[in-house]
C-alpha cells in the first residue's frame, strides 16, 4: 500500500514588498528577523500545568480625512471635507478561533480596540495636501497596559481590511517592543491574500492563511508543545532563518461541514458556538450600527452568521478564498447560537452570511429561528440580487435561459425552491415575519458587461425586476440599502486582447440605476469604488493600475486605480455624484453627520 506523500511547502526565496503602508508612518523597529518557531513562555507554562495565554486583538483603526475633491457634488453642497466612515463590528472571526483554542486548553482573551476606544480620535499621520489619517480606538499606552497585564505567550492580530494593514503591523511592532519573545500571528483577508509580502513586511512571526478555525489552534499547539512541528501545520507562512518566506502547504484546508452526514456534536466540534461573553457587550449598545439606526433602545447588537463561505466566485471578491465554499452550519446549530447570544444581552443582530440566499429554503428556516428568539435583524452581508431576480421572474423566464446559464450551480437551489412553489414575495414576507427590518441589496452595476466579465450573473442589471423587488421589500416594511460598484477593470478575454475598462459613460448608467431604484422606494444608495484586493482573481491584473499605498485608497470609498480613461479622482467624484443624485442633499448631509448610513426603520 502506497503512503500518501505530504504536500511540499511553498518557498519564496527573495520576497519583494510591492505595496505597503504610507511612507509618512513611523518606521517599524522589529523587521528582518527570523520567525519564532517556539513560544518559550508558553511551553514553560504548559510544563507547569498552566494554560498558555493567547491575546487576540482587533487593532485600532484609521480613516482618511481630506479636502473634498474639487468640482465634486460634495463641494456643491458646501461639504469641504471628505471623511471615510468609521467601520468596525463585533469580531466574529476572532470569536470563532477563540472557541476552538479554548477547547484545546488555551487561556484566551479578546480585545476589540476600535470599539473599546470608539470615541477616542486623533490625527495619526499627515499625508500631505491637507489629507491625514485619523486613528480611532485604544491608543498605544492603553494597548501596552493590556498586554503587560495579561503577559500573553502569543498575540494574534486580525486584519480583515487591506486599508488597515498599517495598523495591524504597527500593533505587532508594539508587541515586539514590549517583549520580543512574544510570538505574533496575523490572519484575515489581507494577510491571507498578500502572505508572500505580508510576512517580510511586518513583525508578525506567522500568517495564518484563509479559514483559521482549525489551523490557528494547530499553530498554537505547535508553538507551545514540546517537539511541536510548525511545518506540519497546514496553511501557515513564516520567515525562515535565511529570511526566505515559507508557506507550509500550497493550499489551506477548509472545514468539511456536511449536514447530511454529520450530527450536531460533530459540527459543534469543528465550529463551537462563539462565546460573546468574551467581549464587553456594553461596547455594542450604540443607537447606530454599521447599517443604520437600531430598532431597539435596550441591549446590545451583534454580528452573527448562520452559514459560511460563498460559491459565486466574483473576480473582485476575496470571500471564496478566505472563507471557502458555502456551508450551512445547520438550523440546530444556529438555534443554539441564538439562545446563547440572548443570554449575553443581545437584543438585535446583523446577519453577516457571505451568501444567505444560496439555498432559499434553508434561509426560510433561519428566518423562523430569528423570530423564535425575538431578534430583530439586519441583513448586512449582501443579498444576492440575481437569486431574487430569478425567483421573481419565475419558471417561464428560467425555462427560456440558455443551457449554460441555467446550469450555473449558483442557480440550482433557487430553481429547486421555485419548483417547490416558493416565490420572491413569499421569501420577502418570511424575512419580514422573521423580524428583518433592513437589508443590503448587492445591486452592483447597471452594465451587464461589467457584471459578466467579473464573474457576476447578468441578472443584477435587470432594472424592471429589481425595481419591483425593492417595492416588495418596502411593502413589507424592510428598508433597502442598495450597493453599487463603480470602475470595473478586468483582464482581456484572451492573451493580447484589450482589457475591459468600464467607461465614465457606463458609470453614469449605474448612477441612473441608483436614482431609479430610489424612486421605487429604496432607502439609501451606497456606492463603492472597485478596489483591487490581494488574493482575489483580479489582483494580479488590477495591481498594475494601482495609484495609492494601502493606507489611502483601499477603503472602497477612495479611488485606488487609474486608467487611460479616468483617474482615481474622477472615480471619487463619480461616487460622490451617485451619493448626492440618488439620495439627495439632506440624506447625504445626515450621513456625514452620523458617520453611518442614514437608514431608519
Amino acid at each position: 500500500m502506497t503512503q500518501a506523500v505530504p504536500p511540499l511547502p511553498v518557498v519564496v526565496e527573495n520576497p519583494v514588498v510591492k505595496f505597503s503602508s504610507a511612507p509618512q508612518r513611523p518606521h517599524l523597529r522589529h523587521l528582518g528577523r527570523p520567525s519564532l518557531r517556539t513560544s518559550v513562555s508558553g511551553t514553560r507554562r504548559r510544563a507547569r500545568g498552566e494554560a498558555p495565554r493567547v491575546l487576540l486583538v482587533v487593532p485600532s483603526y484609521t480613516r482618511v480625512v481630506e479636502p473634498s475633491p474639487e468640482r465634486s457634488s460634495f463641494r456643491a453642497l458646501g461639504l469641504d471635507t471628505f471623511e471615510v466612515m468609521k467601520r468596525a463590528g463585533t469580531p466574529i472571526g476572532l470569536l470563532r478561533i477563540a472557541a476552538n483554542a479554548r477547547l484545546a486548553g488555551f487561556d484566551v482573551r479578546i480585545v476589540d480596540s476600535p470599539f473599546a476606544g470608539w470615541e477616542q480620535e486623533r490625527r495619526l499621520v499627515d499625508l500631505g495636501a491637507g489629507s491625514s489619517l485619523v486613528r480611532y480606538g485604544l491608543d498605544d499606552s492603553q494597548l501596552r497596559a493590556i498586554i503587560e497585564e495579561f503577559e500573553p505567550d502569543v498575540v494574534g492580530v486580525q486584519c480583515i481590511y487591506t486599508v488597515q494593514w498599517g495598523n495591524a503591523r504597527a500593533l505587532a511592532d508594539l508587541v515586539k517592543d514590549i517583549d520580543p519573545a512574544i510570538v505574533t500571528v496575523t490572519g484575515g483577508a489581507h494577510p491571507s491574500g498578500d502572505w508572500q509580502y505580508a510576512v517580510p513586511d511586518s513583525p508578525f512571526d506567522h500568517v495564518v492563511i484563509n479559514e483559521a478555525d482549525q489551523t490557528f489552534t494547530a499553530l498554537l499547539q505547535a508553538l507551545t508543545e514540546e517537539g511541536g512541528d510548525l511545518d506540519a501545520v497546514p496553511g501557515v507562512a513564516y520567515r525562515r532563518a535565511d529570511l526566505a518566506v515559507v508557506r507550509t502547504t500550497a493550499k489551506s484546508p477548509y472545514m468539511r461541514i456536511l449536514l447530511k452526514r454529520q450530527g450536531l456534536d460533530q459540527r459543534l466540534g469543528m465550529m463551537p458556538l462563539p462565546d460573546f461573553g468574551m467581549l464587553d457587550m456594553r461596547q455594542y449598545e450604540q443607537a447606530y450600527h454599521s447599517s443604520g439606526k437600531r430598532v431597539r433602545e435596550h441591549g446590545s447588537w451583534a454580528q452573527i452568521f448562520s452559514t459560511i463561505g460563498c460559491n459565486v466566485g466574483c473576480d473582485f471578491c476575496y470571500i471564496p478564498m478566505v472563507n471557502g465554499p458555502w456551508r450551512a452550519l445547520g438550523t440546530d446549530w444556529f438555534d443554539l447560537h441564538l439562545a446563547e447570544i440572548t443570554k449575553q444581552g443581545v437584543t438585535e443582530v446583523l446577519i453577516e452570511d457571505d451568501h444567505l440566499l444560496h439555498d432559499p429554503l434553508y434561509a426560510m428556516r433561519v428566518f423562523e429561528l430569528l423570530r423564535k428568539h425575538d431578534l430583530p435583524w439586519v441583513e448586512e452581508g449582501g443579498l444576492s440580487l440575481f437569486n431574487l431576480v430569478l425567483l421573481h421572474l419565475g419558471e417561464e423566464f428560467a425555462n427560456g435561459m440558455d443551457d449554460a446559464e441555467r446550469r450555473n450551480p449558483n442557480f440550482r437551489n433557487v430553481l429547486s425552491a421555485m419548483r417547490s412553489g416558493l416565490t420572491c414575495r413569499d421569501l420577502i414576507r418570511a424575512m419580514a415575519d422573521g423580524g428583518c427590518y433592513s437589508v443590503y441589496l448587492a445591486v452592483e452595476s447597471a452594465n451587464e458587461d461589467s457584471l459578466e466579465q467579473s464573474g457576476k450573473p447578468r441578472l443584477n442589471a435587470f432594472q424592471k425586476a429589481t425595481g419591483e423587488i425593492v417595492e416588495m421589500f418596502t411593502e413589507y416594511g424592510i428598508q433597502v440599502t442598495g450597493g453599487f460598484m463603480l470602475g470595473f477593470v478586468n483582464p482581456p478575454e484572451r492573451p493580447g486582447g484589450e482589457p475591459y475598462i468600464e467607461s465614465l459613460e457606463q458609470i453614469e448608467k449605474t448612477i441612473d440605476y441608483a436614482v431609479t431604484l430610489m424612486g421605487h422606494g429604496m432607502a439609501y444608495a451606497n456606492p463603492f469604488i472597485v478596489t483591487p484586493l490581494p488574493g482575489t482573481k483580479m489582483w494580479d491584473f488590477q495591481k498594475d493600475y494601482v495609484v495609492r499605498h494601502y493606507d489611502n485608497g483601499w477603503s472602497h470609498e477612495k479611488g485606488t486605480m487609474a486608467t487611460e480613461g479616468w483617474s482615481a479622482e474622477d472615480i471619487e467624484r463619480m461616487r460622490l455624484e451617485l451619493l448626492v443624485r440618488a439620495n439627495g442633499a439632506d440624506k447625504v448631509t445626515e450621513m456625514v453627520r452620523r458617520g453611518t448610513w442614514p437608514v431608519d426603520a
